[in-house]
């Protein structure tokens, strides 16, 4: 149906734009040649007529043409046999038509033959102006087309990262987060309790939710705090968390998860290769026209760290190039103490539904 709007767009353009070239030639043959107003409408008309239905089947060859891979001199010659051939066709076709409408017409006939090399000039000069645009229109709509295109396999570049991101919930996190609620049945079942509603809650979210929705600042930092309160069980008060939260923030648009792998980073780089205490910072600020949020832990540079593949954090890169289109919304600071990683969101960039029930 689209193809079929836009060839009868261009079709009505098409036959639209000849008034121009029909209206010229009326009023030049009615100035410099003193023909009669009769005469030369019928005459701009016929002329104009038959090289705009000339001008469709050409059309069709610069459509099928590939104009790129040929050289300039095949070019050359290409336009200018395909010109001459159809002008020639079109003096042809005027002068047979003009001259049986007009058998008597006196000096008619003498009219046509003087006029017909600037006929013929004219002709191969509106022959190259219809190429150009016709060239031009096609180049268009295939660039159109290819953007057309290109959305779509970032769209489904998207998708496939968003449930890449849903299979990175890691096995040996539901298995240490069932072994650690199978311990607390036994020592303390309220805690076990709380903590299965907590599991229940964050993979529920964790899992379902939709491809183009999006979430906000403060439900991102609900279900942050599920994980860490898991994660927490597990640790006890090794793992401490700090907040520094912009409340004017916490309505900011945000993509779902987008958070969830560096808190996790920072959890399996921070607890597990930090001895003694380990802490997890979260701070969001709005910055101007940006909402910065930044996600630190403490580590020992001393000690050997584990060795991750970076998963986690490359996806949350990529996913903020294809969502925003910039390249550095993402920043990363390491010392001995500490590293951290460093957001920016701009603001209200997508306007989608966050709600996540």
């Amino acid at each position: 149906m689209a193809a079929k709007r836009a060839v009868g767009r261009y079709g009505l353009i098409y036959a639209v734009a000849w008034v121009v070239p029909a209206l010229l030639h009326f009023i030049l043959v009615v100035r410099l040649y003193d023909l009669q107003p009769a005469t030369a409408l019928t005459e701009a008309l016929i002329t104009n007529l038959i090289f705009a239905l000339l001008g469709v089947g050409l059309w069709h060859m610069v459509r099928i043409s590939d104009f790129e891979k040929l050289g300039k001199l095949e070019l050359i010659w290409r336009i200018a046999g395909s010109g001459m051939v159809m002008v020639v066709l079109w003096q042809a076709g005027s002068y047979l038509m003009l001259k049986n409408i007009f058998p008597g017409e006196p000096g008619y006939d003498e009219f046509l033959i003087e006029t017909m090399p600037v006929r013929l000039m004219l002709g191969f000069l509106l022959f190259v102006i219809l190429v150009v645009v016709f060239y031009l229109v096609i180049n268009n709509e295939n660039l159109r087309a290819h953007r057309k295109r290109e959305k779509l396999l970032q769209t489904l570049l998207h998708e496939t990262e968003l449930n890449a991101l849903k299979s990175q919930i890691k096995p040996h996190f539901l298995f240490n987060s069932l072994n650690s609620i199978s311990s607390l049945t036994h020592t303390d079942p309220a805690k076990a309790r709380e903590m299965v509603i907590n599991l229940s809650e964050f993979m529920r979210y964790s899992l379902s939710f939709s491809d183009n929705s999006q979430s906000s600042l403060s439900k991102e930092l609900y279900h942050l705090r599920l994980y860490l309160e898991i994660e927490k069980v597990r640790f006890g008060g090794r793992l401490q968390i700090t907040e520094e939260i912009d409340e004017v923030a916490l309505d900011w648009v945000l993509p779902p998860m987008i958070l969830q792998p560096l808190v996790e980073n920072a959890v399996k780089h921070g607890v597990y290769d930090t001895p003694g205490n380990s802490v997890i910072s979260l701070r969001a600020a709005i910055n101007g026209p940006w909402l910065e949020v930044y996600v630190t832990n403490n580590h020992d540079a001393s000690v050997p760290g584990r060795k991750g593949t970076g998963t986690g954090l490359s996806n949350v890169m990529k996913r903020m190039r294809m969502l925003y289109g910039i390249a550095d919304l993402v920043s990363i600071r390491k010392t001995d103490d500490f590293f951290e990683v460093k957001l920016k969101f701009p603001e209200n960039v997508v306007n989608q539904d966050t709600d996540h029930r």
